[in-house]
């Protein structure tokens, strides 16, 4: 709590600092989010600015992180709902990332490409298991009903994995027009959902799932 100011206040003026520090980092890359620079673009002093972040500027990227990889939560489960055949929900959860990378593209690099402190560790690996939990439970659970063959810990970290490096391909202005995120999600996820043992309707359905641009939305 901050001496004479609200709760209410309190998280205005953090959330202030907040969106301040991804726009910093948008324009100028993280040597340009400093305590100094959010305090002036929010209109305080740098020593002012540690009333609300006590741990500096280090706190503030974990709290976007943090909030992120929550953002992120709350997509997946809401691309889930009404979602009850394992590969569906596989490929609702591939869009939500698409989707939240390419709208959000400053807060995504800033999520997966800073590392941090250990004492801010506990609470980010809280959050990212958070996130993470859904598209676990998706790929478990087409593991379980044959649909797939893999080993349940390993492919969604795989398939994520590989979705992700596209995504930063495309964030990061890599040269080639037809290899946009958009025109890659099939392929992607063809080639490594057939080396899971998908079968071919499984593909197929893939491929009609595409058609509708589900990452666009």
């Amino acid at each position: 709590m901050v001496r004479g100011l609200s709760p209410e206040m309190v998280n205005e003026q953090r959330e202030r600092a907040l969106r301040a520090a991804v726009e910093l980092f948008e324009r100028e890359g993280i040597s340009g989010v400093t305590l100094r620079a959010i305090a002036a673009e929010v209109d305080l002093t740098a020593m002012a600015l540690y009333r609300y972040f006590p741990g500096g500027k280090d706190e503030v990227l974990a709290t976007l992180r943090g909030s992120g990889f929550e953002d992120l939560a709350a997509d997946f489960d809401a691309a889930l709902v009404d979602v009850d055949d394992p590969i569906e929900q596989v490929l609702a959860l591939t869009a939500a990332l698409v989707r939240f990378a390419l709208r959000r593209p400053a807060l995504y690099r800033l999520m997966f490409d800073v590392t941090q402190p250990e004492e801010f560790e506990p609470y980010l690996a809280e959050r990212r298991k958070r996130a993470w939990q859904r598209p676990n439970q998706a790929f478990s659970a087409a593991i379980a009903a044959g649909i797939l063959q893999a080993d349940a810990e390993q492919l969604p970290h795989l398939v994520f994995a590989a979705l992700h490096g596209v995504i930063l391909f495309e964030l990061s202005g890599q040269p080639h027009a037809q290899r946009r995120v958009s025109r890659l999600v099939v392929p992607l996820l063809t080639l490594l959902l057939r080396g899971a043992g998908a079968k071919p309707a499984v593909l197929r359905k893939v491929t009609s799932w595409a058609q509708t641009k589900p990452w666009s939305r």
